[in-house]
């Protein structure tokens, strides 16, 4: 598991603009003949295809809550206690499913994000977002409103950012169709060129 900061940590203008740049480079790697053979569209659709990355399904309302008993630093809980005091304590568990690319989620969406409550980690292999609470035991009904309050803000930053995608994705046909035109021009201009040298 790693820790993670949903929502925070990537630029979605610097993935987009990376996306653009990937697809220039792209294209104008392709041979001439791609852009004369009756083929261009197969080309475009794997173009297509290997750009486009989904993020993934979650819904921060209705997650897995489990409790586990961890034995963490005294100074967790105590500060100025020595720290190689441990104690055994109750921490409070949500697991999210999140099947996909889960590093999507640390995009900053056009809201502002409120600071995590809890400690978030992506667990990829499971493919599921978790959160844990080490001070659930201290207070447990402080702990569940403040995850309420905090999974509500992260479903409408989920969905804000989904909607982000959504226009990026309309987008990236149109950025794929002017790279084509732009280099099917290049491709006219120097054989008129040549032509002309004849």
């Amino acid at each position: 598991m790693q820790k993670i900061k949903l929502f925070s940590q990537y630029n979605l203008d610097a993935l987009f603009l990376k996306t653009q740049k990937e697809i220039d480079d792209q294209i104008s790697q392709w041979p001439d003949h791609y852009f004369y053979s009756g083929q261009i569209q197969l080309h475009v659709e794997t173009l297509r295809t290997s750009l486009r990355v989904d993020l993934p399904e979650i819904d921060f309302k209705n997650g897995r809550q489990v409790m586990l008993e961890r034995i963490l630093p005294a100074s967790v809980f105590q500060p100025g206690l020595r720290n190689n005091a441990n104690v055994r304590v109750d921490v409070l568990i949500f697991e999210y499913q999140a099947i996909g690319h889960i590093y999507l989620l640390g995009c900053c969406p056009p809201l502002t994000v409120p600071e995590p409550p809890g400690d978030w980690y992506a667990d990829p292999v499971h493919q599921q977002i978790i959160i844990e609470y080490a001070e659930y035991e201290k207070h447990p009904r402080k702990t569940l409103i403040a995850h309420q309050y905090y999974t509500a803000s992260l479903q409408l930053c989920y969905e804000s950012l989904k909607d982000e995608f959504a226009v990026f994705y309309k987008k990236l046909n149109d950025a794929i169709d002017a790279a084509i035109t732009e280099r099917k021009s290049e491709i006219d201009d120097m054989k008129r060129m040549l032509d002309f040298l004849k």
